[in-house]
């Protein structure tokens, strides 16, 4: 009796582990699954028993590829950026005159050649407009870059909310589900839908005695505990609100990474203060050619100005040119204090310093061209970093597929093992049988 219900305890262990591997290799392209295992143990009497049905990665293993995922994520969005940004600010091309200030230097010096008292101002006139023109220009550019990351901002933010709101469902059908087998789908659901949050926020992810997971920022915001869901907003001018119920708290994008934390780091650190610094560009300009052409130094000068640089409706800056004729500039007009004439002023003003933030004080020429090459370097490092985090991802999924993946030359391995155990097994129990049918039949 003892051999026939060993037997039979084995064949039981065989089946299961046949059904466990044959859905294996059934799920093999399905990229959502996560391979299983059956836990076998030894009883006391001799047998053997299948006890659970487990996934073989753990929530450790995942957690490093979410990291490498939100990682990668966070630098990747902004090398697009980044390039965009460049092309506005002229490029790398240190010959590149995005504001029409050599051309305006030019006119200028053009003009200087005149040896006879009547100065032809239309190609000043003219060089000067198109500065105005192409730094308006500039400014628009900037703001609609502006606009349009605040729209993928605010995208990003609202698929952020329906990935967190389908993980509180799938945490409360994790709790509901009758059987085994359900529960492991589930958790197969919750995995991926967390590997697609990731990619927008460094998620920080917590298990608890009843298998389901809560999910926090990296700065240790709750976004689902258990089967409640909290909802991001995106603030037009960086940085996010994070809103439970009734409650609100204000996050920053270095406490989220991810796309979202990419996309502010890219806001705050590079667009705004490029936009601030092309302000302080054209600041300098209207305010050193308002001075030349006033022939006025006193610090409280309020003359009518040459230019005039003023704010749009949308908040961007607007860089105005005040004279209707080339007349206007009356680059003859001598100086109240020396003999030189407006033209003169006007050429000395171009090569006052204009000081922006982190940089050494330069001419208006040479601060457009720094802005460039600093962002130029910006859009390389982001570049470089973004290649070795791909390559830490690329590793972390490679890791990852070995341990959760089914592959094809083991699960068929597996499979031709399991079923030589279920026939020896069987047989077993057919010659068990037969000795017991045998024994009944001599007591008989």
């Amino acid at each position: 009796m003892n051999m026939l219900n060993i037997a039979t305890q084995g064949v039981k262990t065989a089946q299961s582990l046949l059904d466990n591997e044959a859905l294996n290799i059934s799920q093999m392209s399905n990229s959502a699954y996560t391979r299983r295992n059956v836990r076998v143990t030894s009883r006391a009497d001799g047998t053997v028993q299948a006890q659970e049905v487990v996934r073989v990665a753990g929530l450790e293993q995942r957690r490093q590829m979410w990291r490498a995922v939100s990682a990668a994520s966070e630098l990747g969005v902004q090398k697009p950026h980044a390039d965009a940004l460049l092309t506005q600010l002229g490029g790398t091309d240190v010959a590149s005159d995005p504001l029409g200030l050599r051309d305006f230097v030019k006119a200028l010096g053009h003009e200087a050649q005149t040896v006879s008292d009547d100065v032809h101002t239309e190609g000043v006139f003219a060089a000067l407009g198109h500065v105005t023109e192409r730094t308006n220009m500039m400014f628009s550019a900037l703001e609609r870059m502006r606009e349009n990351l605040n729209m993928v901002r605010a995208g990003d933010t609202e698929k952020v909310n329906r990935l967190t709101a389908t993980l509180a469902d799938l945490n409360r059908l994790h709790r509901l589900v009758p059987d085994e087998a359900g529960r492991l789908a589930i958790e197969d659901q919750r995995d991926q839908a967390l590997g697609e949050l990731a990619a927008f926020i460094d998620v920080e992810v917590r298990e608890d005695s009843s298998g389901a997971y809560h999910v926090l920022t990296r700065g240790g915001h709750p976004l689902v505990l258990g089967n409640r869901a909290a909802k991001l907003e995106a603030q037009p001018g960086g940085g996010y609100t994070l809103v439970a119920g009734a409650s609100q708290v204000s996050v920053s994008g270095d406490g989220l990474g991810g796309r979202l934390g990419g996309h502010d780091r890219f806001l705050a650190r590079e667009l705004d203060q490029r936009i601030a610094d092309v302000t302080e560009v054209a600041r300098t300009l209207a305010e050193q050619l308002n001075r030349a052409h006033a022939d006025d130094q006193t610090p409280g000068f309020n003359g009518t100005p040459l230019l005039s640089l003023t704010r749009a409706a949308n908040g961007g800056a607007v860089l105005e040119l005040n004279l209707q004729t080339a007349q206007g500039l009356n680059l003859n007009a001598r100086s109240t204090t020396s003999n030189s004439t407006t033209l003169q002023r006007l050429k000395g003003a171009l090569n006052a310093p204009v000081t922006l933030a982190g940089r050494v004080g330069g001419t208006l020429v040479e601060a457009m061209s720094a802005l460039a090459a600093d962002t130029g370097r910006r859009a390389s490092e982001i570049d470089a970093s973004a290649n070795s985090a791909n390559a830490v991802l690329v590793s972390a999924r490679t890791q990852l597929q070995k341990q959760a993946g089914v592959d094809e030359t083991d699960s068929g391995g597996a499979l031709m093992a399991y079923m030589k155990l279920y026939r020896a097994n069987a047989k077993v129990a057919s010659v068990a049988n037969d000795l017991f049918d045998a024994t009944l039949s001599m007591v008989r």
